[in-house]
């Protein structure tokens, strides 16, 4: 069995439901996570963990956390909750983050967005496509901005594109497939949080998926 090379990574969304399970992973892999959050009182004291306070839409802030930390690997699982209006705070967020990493001498980003954002909608049901556009409209337009200003940086990206969200137990069989290779997802598919956090914790440990999008499903037959 290949041992783990402990890395060092910064995370954003750490308190949320997705950030929590990357936290979780990354430490029983003997990895270590700074993580930068609003309310450093929503996360108990841990071995490996550090907390920072700060602004996602900071970037002062955030360089001085990157500058810091050191990370390896800048990981964001920010998301809106049930919210409707976002408030350009992925947008801020993603721009902030973009001007860290490029002060602090960060190259390697990866941030969890959505299937549905931009020409990916385009590949969805027509089912799904109505929801995007819809009552969540708004957020996709706001990740979207975020998004199209993180591939057009010289960073060394990840966009992280994962289907409809569950909180079922991480799998291991989900399917990671490129944005450009994909035809058309049918129905409404599900992916795990548990396998979204794998997927980011794998993707930041080596290069396969550097400046890429990536679809994030369960297990189906490859569209």
């Amino acid at each position: 069995m290949e041992e783990t090379i402990p890395m060092k990574f910064l995370l954003l969304g750490a308190t949320g439901a997705t950030g929590s399970l990357f936290i979780e992973q990354a430490l029983a892999d003997g990895h270590e996570v700074t993580a930068y959050v609003r309310s450093p009182d929503k996360l108990a004291p841990r071995e490996r963990l550090t907390v920072v306070a700060g602004d996602v839409r900071d970037a002062a802030a955030l360089t001085e956390a990157m500058s810091g930390a050191s990370p390896d690997a800048v990981v964001s699982t920010l998301g809106l909750g049930r919210t409707r209006k976002p408030n350009n705070l992925i947008a801020d967020s993603t721009r902030a983050i973009v001007e860290a990493a490029g002060r602090s001498g960060t190259s390697r980003v990866l941030v969890m967005s959505a299937f549905g954002v931009g020409q990916s909608a385009d590949k969805a049901s027509a089912i799904a496509r109505f929801m995007y556009r819809t009552g969540g409209k708004a957020i996709y337009a706001d990740k979207e901005v975020g998004d199209r200003h993180l591939a057009a940086s010289d960073l060394d990206w990840t966009l992280a594109y994962p289907v409809l969200l569950t909180n079922k137990p991480k799998t291991g069989s989900y399917q990671a497939i490129d944005l450009g290779q994909l035809t058309r997802l049918p129905g409404m598919p599900r992916v795990a949080r548990a396998d979204v956090a794998a997927f980011l914790l794998a993707a930041a440990t080596e290069d396969t998926w550097s400046r890429r999008t990536v679809v994030l499903v369960e297990g189906l037959s490859r569209p």
